[in-house]
């Protein structure tokens, strides 16, 4: 079966020969993003316990809101909202070619619009978001055969549904969806970019304030490219994924 995180894309019209690759084993190609990998999806497991957890408890008795009066669940989290985020983004590139590899991994500042509509059915909430965020620069290095190479992926676009139980003002909740994403990859003076369409996960924990202003922390990870290119006579494989967490502000309305 097919690797769910490797997606085929839009090429540049500057490519020589260029092939989407996909593990066909199902198995990730390089070690480094099975450990790049692995505390964010635990995180997201995490996650999911307390929003089962909470469907489970009873709610209905000594739970005050700490930030605004008490009023029914479905105008405090229903309705559309808008907002900013700003936070950290780590993009981790591996760049493989004549059997040597080099690693380019790059933490940067991330921003970002994001706006959505939740609906309050029965105990849970849920909700259709979509974003736009820039996630970082550019990443150098060098690779034992290729000589100096960059690596960016500098937006992403996304369209996520989110699930959540609210806990008084409090909304703890898990998203999926699709991102568009675009990757670039420069050996010597030779610049080859794509776009590519991939999936998109993450968690998060949001909290109502007065005048309908809220604030969260938002986890997402992007599903991982994954192409074969060709530089010159040399072709070069590479895999890029990014995560980020992000600080927002918003307004319901």
């Amino acid at each position: 079966m097919p690797s769910p995180f490797a997606y085929c894309g839009i090429s540049s019209p500057h490519d020589g020969l260029r092939t989407c690759v996909t593990d066909v084993a199902g198995q990730p190609a390089g070690r480094s993003f099975l450990r790049w990998l692995w505390k964010p999806l635990l995180l997201c497991a995490v996650s999911a316990v307390l929003v089962t957890g909470a469907r489970a408890a009873d709610l209905g008795t000594g739970h005050a809101p700490i930030f605004v009066t008490a009023k029914p669940a479905k105008k405090l989290w229903s309705g559309p909202y808008l907002g900013l985020e700003g936070g950290v983004s780590n993009t981790l590139t591996e760049v493989k070619a004549n059997d040597r590899t080099e690693e380019l991994s790059r933490v940067d500042a991330a921003f970002g619009l994001f706006a959505g509509y939740n609906w309050q059915v029965s105990r849970f909430v849920l909700g259709v978001e979509g974003a736009a965020t820039y996630i970082g620069g550019t990443e150098k290095g060098t690779h034992p055969t290729l000589g100096t190479v960059s690596a960016d992926a500098k937006w992403t676009v996304a369209a996520k549904a989110r699930a959540g139980v609210p806990i008084g003002n409090f909304l703890p909740y898990l998203s999926a969806g699709l991102a568009v994403s675009e990757h670039g990859l420069k050996v010597g003076d030779d610049r080859q970019a794509s776009v590519f369409v991939g999936p998109v996960v993450g968690a998060g924990v949001e909290l109502a304030l007065k005048d309908k202003w809220r604030i969260r922390a938002d986890y997402a990870l992007t599903g991982i490219m994954n192409e074969t290119s060709r530089f010159g006579s040399t072709r070069v494989r590479r895999q890029s994924g990014n995560q980020r967490l992000m600080l927002g502000l918003s307004r319901s309305f």
